[in-house]
């Protein structure tokens, strides 16, 4: 990737110093020039993007990484329903450390005040996360941010010490009973495992905006969501990658809940592209390229943003991996699809 006069200035040299610290470096030779190809296979339009690479060499692994334009940190865009990924692992830590398996219950109920509790739903784990990665369901992604609350996710999971420097989550995305949270309301979500196990969430949100806090800006400053393009492909990457990662950067889950969120089982969904009504686009653009590697992607869309958070494990062919997050200022699917298959491309020619 070329350098500008810009990176010489000491603003530069400190923003790189805390990449290094936080996330895999930028290598120094022999990196696609990542703004150049996002640029000429979608002109004109506002983009973003992080890719990393998987290396593993005399039994380690690396992820050289680059972005575009060099900006890792931005969060100048909505990053739709990408940020679902978020809560789906966020869960499973939390339920992990109540000690209860995969296979839990959680029955959700509210109150205003001191009114009653209410009695709104009851869903399994598998059954939520499942739902989010088969149809990107806005409800079962609104009861994970419920179960967690406000002010747990943002202060527990999102935070730097775990990877995540540009992330704040504030917003469900379903707005009717008995899906809906409202954080001003009491939540108490009540767990049980097949065992018979049973443990208690119960929480309130304490009015503090963590959106604010981290400088979001888009939809709404203090209610918006917002990441970086850098936190979730680097999200992705301690997820599919956990066995090949040092145990102080993995997620506080089971070796069944990773093959869970990766794979399925038993009728549910994970993440790995096995059906094309999940909206695979970087299996739509790369499956000429790399046509043998396996997929897992989570894509969001709205309007005004197409983003694709994607794995293209070709490992079994090539001996290569890559991680793609890649967003375009449009609500058309082409343009994301054409983006993944040019950086694709790009990423063959210098493997």
């Amino acid at each position: 990737m070329r350098l500008t006069s810009s990176m010489k200035t000491p603003a530069f040299i400190h923003s790189l110093l805390v990449s290094t610290l936080l996330a895999p470096a930028l290598p120094a030779a022999g990196v696609p020039d990542l703004t150049r190809v996002m640029e000429a296979a979608a002109p004109g339009l506002k983009l973003r993007g992080t890719v990393m690479a998987v290396e593993t060499r005399e039994g380690q692994t690396t992820f050289p990484t680059w972005h575009y334009k060099n900006e890792p940190d931005a969060t100048d865009f909505w990053p739709a329903s990408t940020i679902k990924l978020f809560t789906a692992i966020a869960s499973m830590e939390r339920l992990h450390a109540l000690g209860l398996p995969l296979e839990t219950t959680l029955t959700f109920e509210r109150r205003e005040g001191p009114g009653p509790w209410v009695l709104d739903c009851a869903r399994s784990m598998p059954e939520m996360l499942s739902e989010v990665w088969r149809r990107s369901s806005n409800e079962d992604y609104t009861l994970l941010l419920r179960f967690n609350g406000l002010d747990y996710l943002n202060s527990q999971f999102l935070i730097p010490e775990r990877g995540f420097t540009h992330s704040a989550l504030m917003r469900g995305y379903w707005s009717a009973r008995p899906y809906l949270y409202k954080p001003a309301e009491r939540q108490r979500i009540t767990l049980r495992a097949q065992d018979g196990r049973m443990e208690f969430v119960d929480h309130q949100w304490g009015g503090h905006s963590w959106s604010a806090g981290r400088g979001a800006t888009v939809i709404d400053s203090r209610t918006g969501n917002m990441a970086s393009t850098r936190d979730l492909a680097d999200c992705l990457r301690r997820l599919v990658f956990h066995d090949l990662i040092p145990e102080s950067e993995r997620f506080r889950i089971s070796p069944e809940m990773v093959s869970f969120l990766l794979h399925g089982g038993n009728g549910f969904t994970g993440l790995e592209t096995k059906d094309p009504d999940s909206g695979p686009l970087a299996w739509e653009g790369g499956k000429e390229i790399f046509p043998q590697a396996r997929y897992y992607h989570k894509v969001g869309l709205i309007s005004n943003e197409v983003l694709e958070l994607a794995v293209v494990d070709d490992r079994a062919q090539s001996g290569k991996a890559w991680i793609l997050c890649l967003r375009a200022g449009t609500g058309k699917e082409k343009v994301m699809v054409d983006l993944c298959r040019a950086v694709l491309t790009e990423l063959k020619k210098d493997s």
